[in-house]
């Protein structure tokens, strides 16, 4: 599939956009960080469970895409040898930041995945959550985690899941009749106000639809993380499987997390968490992939 986006507009875009960092208000910095990190695990709170941050202590960890630098926080608490990466320079201050207040043990840099500079088995774990199907060469990504482990070592990779409720419904089905009611000039507005949803952003999406012809890549980008959003993929359990076994690894096991209530308004805040947990082992956007570099170290 073509990718039209390059690297520099994925950097220039989460530079002016870091993952998470909208989620306070607080002038105080270290309760803007500790906001965040609350509300990241209140909403997606099936997000410890599956990093097992503690799992970790003692052991070298990349971070590919650190974002803010919450979920490497949790790694540097529990006593991993810590290492953070971003594409973009915004998200490295902000991660820099938020280590530095709370004097965590870590590095975090400002490096492109799909051509690492780590020499060979450096890491024991890498882990990434919702950040290589952003880039334009995932594959060149996933090589460089083969790369950089140790033999023995492992990952745990978030994607965003095509065989989810929230890709065939909400992104494929839902959004394309929806976006017809977008047309008229105040629509945004109104419809913010009645479904509970963000005017602004629909604002947004009525601009682009009003001056685009969309593409398929295209629609899929603009309907993940924001409107401007340059570049996002989704992939299926085989998809994902046949890329991590292309790469090398082995005892590779996929399975899917998390229901997007907050993507339906008022109607999803409504939705009880059981329901949602439940849809989102069966269905959800979250596409999590593990597995293990073969070998045993020296």
């Amino acid at each position: 599939m073509e990718n039209r986006a390059t690297i520099r507009d994925v950097e220039s875009y989460w530079s002016a956009h870091p993952c998470g960092a909208d989620q306070s208000g607080e002038r105080d910095r270290t309760k803007y960080f500790n906001e965040i990190e609350r509300r990241r695990y209140d909403v997606e709170s099936h997000i410890p469970v599956e990093a097992g941050f503690e799992r970790f202590r003692g052991k070298k960890v990349l971070e590919i895409g650190c974002g803010v630098g919450t979920d490497g926080a949790r790694f540097a608490r529990n006593g991993a040898d810590y290492t953070g990466i971003n594409i973009d320079s915004g998200s490295v201050d902000l991660a820099r930041e938020r280590f530095a207040l709370e004097r965590l043990r870590g590095t975090i840099l400002h490096m492109n995945a799909e051509q690492t500079t780590f020499a060979d088995g450096t890491f024991d774990h890498v882990y990434s959550f919702g950040v290589i199907h952003h880039s334009p060469r995932t594959e060149a990504i996933v090589h460089e985690m083969y790369r950089v482990l140790r033999p023995g070592g492992t990952i745990t990779v978030m994607v965003y899941n095509k065989s989810s409720i929230n890709y065939w419904f909400e992104i494929m089905f839902l959004r394309k009749v929806f976006r017809l009611a977008l047309v008229p000039s105040g629509s945004p507005s109104f419809l913010g106000r009645v479904l509970g949803l963000d005017a602004d952003k629909l604002r947004r999406h009525r601009e682009i639809f009003l001056s685009e012809s969309m593409t398929h890549e295209r629609w899929v980008s603009i309907n993940t993380d924001g409107p401007d959003c340059p570049l996002a993929k989704v992939y299926s359990a085989g998809q994902i499987r046949e890329m991590v076994s292309a790469a090398g690894f082995r005892e590779i096991i996929t399975y899917s997390r998390y229901f997007q209530t907050d993507h339906y308004g008022y109607a999803g805040r409504l939705m009880p968490r059981a329901v949602a947990r439940s849809l989102g082992r069966v269905a959800g956007w979250h596409r999590y992939v593990k597995a293990v570099k073969p070998g045993t170290s020296a």
